[in-house]
């Protein structure tokens, strides 16, 4: 009995992995196995809750990786863990990742990535921007996550629910393309930032890019996407009129915060341009200039508290497309769930005229 034993145990030992990429793979297929169990059924665990559920034999294969030798394929192995870690915000192992890999490649340490934590959001900084940065970040993002729930009210920001937001920030030698929310993730929502100033997180910069008002408006475009795919029924007016909201919204604050000081895009971004600009278009579906005229009068007329609550009432009745689980509305949706929210007389009739 004990020769059996004693084989079955030398059998176990020899099957366990010991090569960088074989132990990589064993972390890497554990946080994938539970980012795919929580995105079928969420539930209402958090991240965090989600990240102390790694097996055993995905942190006994960290620590492996992490004592290994160095070798041609370590540093692969190191970057493909590094990439697990931040996507279920297991921060502790990410930074420990990162400081082997800097062992290993010592010319290469300032230009790492930094993984930044927050509650409802996870920065990762890349090509050199540092931990000071990302926290002048956070402080802005939260500051407008925190101004989306005093204006709207949204109830769910993530594709999956319980997942928190990413933000890849990444310093670039100049900045070419604006910031872009990029739905193509499987378990979270991302927008994608280019700085070319990695000093402190400053509005409009110097060459005229309104960084602010870009983080303001992607996030729109995280909430909701209109119609599918192939076509933008909200011919891109829809985060426009959410990020000028939540723009002027944290601009006319009596008490604004220190971070708000160097954000100036209210000076050329704000609901009252817009309403200046729209107000001989008539409201419809029509064109981009149209549908933002209608977002503008459903926003004077009913208030954005009433917008939120109708995408919310949408969202816990399912009645919405999602496309790699991120969520497209219809207007035709988003009529019926406004008028589901209210019997006053004047307000169903504006519902009525704006969305025919």
């Amino acid at each position: 009995m004990k020769t059996l034993l004693l084989s079955v145990g030398l059998i176990a030992l020899a099957a366990a992995p010991t090569k960088p990429p074989d132990l990589a793979k064993v972390y890497v297929e554990a946080v994938r196995e539970l980012n795919e169990k929580h995105a079928r059924a969420p539930g209402k665990e958090t991240e965090e809750e989600l990240a102390k559920k790694l097996p055993a034999a995905a942190t006994k294969a960290l620590e492996g990786l992490l004592a290994a030798k160095p070798s041609e394929d370590l540093g692969a192995a190191l970057q493909s863990v590094c990439d697990a870690a931040a996507d279920l915000d297991r921060t502790g192992d990410f930074d420990r990742i990162r400081a082997r890999l800097a062992e290993l490649e010592p010319a290469r340490a300032d230009q790492l990535d930094r993984l930044l934590s927050r509650p409802r959001f996870v920065l990762r900084g890349e090509n050199g921007v540092g931990e000071s940065y990302l926290e002048g970040f956070a402080r802005v993002f939260d500051g407008i996550l925190d101004a989306y729930d005093e204006v709207f009210g949204f109830e769910q920001w993530s594709k999956v629910p319980g997942k928190k937001l990413r933000v890849r920030v990444h310093r670039v030698d100049a900045i070419t393309a604006p910031p872009h929310f990029a739905p193509e993730f499987p378990y979270h929502s991302e927008i994608d930032f280019p700085v070319a100033d990695v000093g402190s997180f400053s509005s409009p910069t110097a060459d005229g890019k309104f960084l602010f008002y870009g983080l303001c408006h992607e996030l729109g475009h995280v909430i909701a996407m209109w119609g599918d795919p192939r076509r933008e029924a909200d011919h891109h007016a829809w985060a426009h009129y959410t990020g000028v909201a939540i723009v002027e919204h944290l601009s006319s604050q009596k008490d604004a915060p220190d971070w708000m000081k160097p954000l100036r895009d209210v000076q050329w971004r704000s609901l009252a341009k817009e309403r200046e600009a729209a107000k001989d278009v008539k409201p419809s579906l029509e064109k981009r200039e149209n549908v933002l005229a209608l977002l503008l009068a459903l926003h004077e007329r009913l208030g954005p508290r009433a917008i939120g609550e109708a995408l919310n009432r949408l969202d816990r009745e399912d009645r919405r497309l999602c496309v790699n689980r991120v969520r497209y509305y219809e207007f035709a949706d988003l009529k019926t769930a406004l008028l589901a929210a209210t019997k006053a007389k004047e307000r169903v009739a504006a519902i009525r005229e704006l969305l025919p």
